[in-house]
């Protein structure tokens, strides 16, 4: 085995039993988002800003994760996505190229213990050798190298084994820098990986919330047209998805619009969103993540319970630019309302806290003011604030910060002008999930505030 910067331990797990705690962003922990907390309404008691208990130790995460809002930078094609997508049965790449070097841009400043590879799902495809560079600086280094080892048995290692290396000394990046190698007689058919992942925490520094409002091409998920027009305020991103009166640059008109978009700019500077199909009323959650020049884009819709690919639809994405469209052409009423009407429940994206805290921060006002207005033009609807987490952490600190948020939550709207007779609180901590907690797709989905219907 060639030498290992700081490695002080190697183990190998299969990837279901490969699971990492997710630190809590967006609708539980907007860490990441605006530097001031929200101001309520005047009349907002000073309890509507009230923290939670002592915060807790934040949780390891793939910080290189899609999830998390990393992006590669500078590569040829868009194969990377599926190392990075933190799909359990994830293909991975297999390439040609050999050495294959990917760079990796975090969503911010972060602290890694460890990095996993999983072996590809075809023998003699697993890359021999794996070498991990960091910078803090910039995408193109200075590097130092943070990992620099042989893939234990490549050669023979079966489908979806997980290698995780600890190393002795945390490693501090903000780029990362993979190199895939192997010998060119043991790589008939190429070199890949399924999955590479860094294991560590961000570094909390608060950032200002990410603006990728504009028009965007998707080539799939998005209709035949592929278009998808964004319009942000604060965290709050509502749009939708369009057919094309006409096509080609800045003569891009709406044509046809076939659904609605709601979402969020979550921890990480990625999109949570559900796509709202406006022929069958069908709500598909998913996220969107942007490379660091605005560029580029990357979607996934889950369905099911997206332990499987086959229950993930991706497509790659590249934005078009700022415009000055909008969807008001499908002359369908608010999908927010719409969603809670239909349903009966509705996440609140772009609802964002303070790390580990029932702060809310100041990006979360344009969703609790559309919230509030849509509560106050239905006066006869009693409504329940439920406060949810994903499954790191204890039982019961879950538990006392979901209630926490969603009393914040509730406490904001009040001050709003909807009357508190109408609504209720109450956190759930872990104990609902919409997704299994056994991967991080499903602990992003799970950590929300959602409205309900009585």
């Amino acid at each position: 085995m060639a030498g290992v910067a700081a490695l002080a331990m190697l183990t190998a797990l299969t990837v279901s039993g490969c699971h990492r705690k997710q630190q809590e962003t967006g609708s539980t922990q907007g860490d990441n988002a605006a530097s001031a907390p929200a101001s309520a309404p005047a009349a907002a008691p000073a309890s509507a800003q009230q923290a939670a208990p002592v915060a807790a130790t934040p949780a390891e995460i793939d910080v290189a994760g899609l999830t998390a809002g990393a992006f590669a930078v500078g590569a040829k094609d868009t194969s990377w996505f599926r190392l990075l997508d933190g799909v359990p049965d994830s293909p991975g790449i297999q390439v040609n190229d050999n050495p294959y070097t990917l760079t990796i841009a975090l969503p911010a400043t972060a602290t890694i213990t460890s990095f996993a590879m999983t072996s590809n799902a075809l023998q003699k495809i697993t890359a021999h050798h794996v070498k991990v560079e960091a910078s803090t600086q910039g995408a193109n280094g200075p590097w130092s190298t943070a990992y620099d080892a042989e893939f234990a048995n490549a050669a023979t290692v079966g489908p979806g084994v997980t290698q995780r290396a600890r190393l002795a000394s945390p490693v501090s990046a903000k780029w990362l820098r993979l190199t895939l190698s192997s010998p060119q007689d043991a790589a008939p058919y190429g070199i890949g990986l399924a999955r590479f992942a860094a294991l560590g925490t961000f570094d909390g520094a608060p950032q200002a919330v990410r603006q990728i409002g504009g028009l965007y091409h998707f080539p799939l998920q998005f209709g035949s047209s592929g278009y998808v027009l964004l319009q942000q305020s604060g965290a709050s991103v509502s749009g939708c998805y369009f057919e094309a009166a006409h096509t080609g640059g800045d003569d891009v008109k709406v044509g046809q619009v076939l659904g609605t978009i709601v979402g969020g700019i979550e921890s990480g500077g990625y999109l949570r969103f559900t796509r709202n199909d406006g022929q069958s009323g069908t709500g598909t959650p998913g996220v969107m993540v942007f490379s660091p020049d605005a560029h580029d884009a990357f979607a996934m819709l889950f369905k099911g319970d997206a332990h499987t690919f086959g229950q993930v639809d991706e497509s790659p994405g590249t934005r078009i630019g700022a415009s000055t469209l909008t969807c008001e052409a499908s002359g369908q009423p608010d999908p927010l309302a719409e969603q809670l009407q239909q349903t009966g429940r509705v996440q609140l994206y772009g609802v964002n806290f303070d790390l580990d805290q029932a702060t809310l921060r100041a990006d979360a006002k344009p969703m609790l003011d559309k919230a509030a207005a849509i509560l106050k033009a239905h006066p006869g609807w009693k409504i329940e604030v439920g406060g949810h987490t994903d499954s790191s952490g204890a039982a019961d600190h879950n538990a006392t910060l979901s209630e926490a948020r969603a009393k914040a939550v509730e406490q904001y709207l009040v001050a709003a002008g909807v009357p508190a007779g109408d609504l209720g609180a109450k956190g759930y901590g872990a104990t609902r999930p919409l997704m299994p907690n056994d991967t991080e797709i499903g602990r992003a989905q799970n950590r929300r505030v959602e409205l309900v219907k009585q």
